[in-house]
């Protein structure tokens, strides 16, 4: 087997990893975006290839999925393929065209009548996370995809700890986390806790930013809410996404619950008004929350990706807001700049607002990976999804590692 890996050697995000059969047959793995765009060239997408495996659904994973051609089927996991849609929906897109196949975790199938795959599902602030364990020509491969031990699915890192794949070739293992090692809220039940304290003693309302998709943080954030007795409201497309990952993890709060209400955006309304979605928007008419806020402030908390500064205004007079910021710090500096970093910075710099930045990875610490490679005792290390492979490599070393190996993007490498 002949392994190239196109992204991701050195950086974090845009993975994509070729697995070349001996008869010829080729499977990748992840076609993710790039996060850092000093290498712009992607024409590696336009490869024929046999297969391709989807991860999770993460931008810097799928995000050129449809550059490749549209007979190539795609391997992606059920909850995932929901999402990847509904983004496309609440952003008025075209559904992607690709031929889907639908993965179930610990299914293994046989891909391309060559590839022996079995997907993993993991701990990862996506909802649905896998990691695949390839075999071909005698040879096995693990790819850790993101994952953590520290979730509400913290269970399936334990796991596979416990049960890991024998005989491993190569241990492909991100290392997001190499330089960011130092947390202040380590744990996703660290980040409930702190959000509780807040929000207990909130004398107007809180908002929480986050991704709509980290399903994770919403359930942290429910949980708070339910110790306080207050009310949680989300958008629609984030009751959209309850509504698909509840298809599989049906204990999960959506806006049935009566303390969660909907904030009735006209913008995002717009994109369901097809008659396939009645019956969703009689849900959300249903659980309106109306002008509801303006009456008792302190007894909401807003889950959403970016707050409306007009809703903010118009409650300042209620005393201060809480702000917490619950992604990754970095989204709010140059580099890595969301759409929305400009609207937190200028509300954390409010003498009426009260900021605090609350939030937990949702890739593994050091001590996780190394404890993941202990367990699977694989013949070869080989570090990717990071930008410090070197101090992989020398961590793993004090740790009693000797088989780690530094690869290079573009290089075919013999297993």
């Amino acid at each position: 087997m002949k392994i190239n890996i196109y992204r991701g050697t050195k950086e974090i995000g845009g993975n994509c990893i070729e697995l070349t059969a001996n008869n010829g047959k080729v499977l990748w793995i992840d076609i993710g975006a790039p996060l850092d765009l000093t290498n712009p060239d992607i024409s590696y997408t336009k490869k024929r290839v046999d297969a391709l495996l989807i991860s999770h659904p993460h931008q810097d994973h799928y995000g050129l999925m449809e550059n490749v051609d549209k007979s190539i089927p795609v391997y992606i996991g059920g909850v995932s393929l929901d999402l990847i849609r509904a983004t496309k929906i609440f952003l008025g897109k075209p559904m992607p065209t690709n031929i889907f196949m639908v993965l179930e975790p610990w299914d293994g199938k046989t891909i391309a009548d060559t590839f022996k795959v079995c997907p993993y599902l993991m701990d990862h602030s996506s909802p649905e996370a896998f990691a695949f364990l390839i075999e071909a020509d005698g040879k096995r491969v693990f790819y850790t995809g993101d994952f953590r031990s520290t979730g509400w699915k913290r269970k399936l890192y334990y796991k596979l700890l416990k049960e890991p794949p024998a005989k491993i070739d190569l241990l492909l293992t991100e290392g997001t986390m190499v330089e960011r090692s130092s947390q202040a809220y380590p744990t996703e039940k660290s980040v409930q806790e702190a959000i509780n304290k807040v929000i207990r003693e909130q004398q107007n309302v809180t908002f929480v930013v986050s991704s709509a998709q980290n399903i994770d943080r919403l359930v942290s954030v429910v949980k708070a809410c339910n110790t306080n007795k207050k009310k949680l409201v989300i958008d629609v497309y984030n009751a959209w996404v309850l509504d698909m990952v509840k298809k599989k993890a049906p204990n999960l709060p959506t806006i049935d619950w009566d303390n969660i209400l909907v904030y009735n955006h006209p913008h995002q309304l717009e994109k369901i008004a097809g008659v396939e979605y009645t019956s969703f928007r009689e849900r959300i008419a249903k659980n309106d929350i109306g002008n509801k806020v303006f009456g008792s402030p302190a007894e909401f908390v807003y889950f959403l990706r970016c707050p409306n500064t007009k809703l903010v205004k118009d409650l300042l007079h209620n005393g201060t807001i809480n702000l917490i910021y619950s992604q990754w710090k970095g989204y709010l500096e140059e580099g890595h700049k969301t759409y929305c970093a400009e609207t937190i910075q200028e509300l954390a710099d409010s003498k009426e607002v009260a900021f605090q930045h609350i939030h937990t990875s949702g890739h593994a610490t050091l001590f996780d990976l190394k404890r993941m490679a202990k367990a699977m005792d694989p013949k070869k290390i080989v570090p990717i999804h990071t930008e410090n492979p070197v101090k992989i490599q020398q961590e793993f070393v004090k740790a009693g590692f000797t088989n780690v190996e530094l690869w290079d993007d573009g290089i075919e490498y013999q297993l």
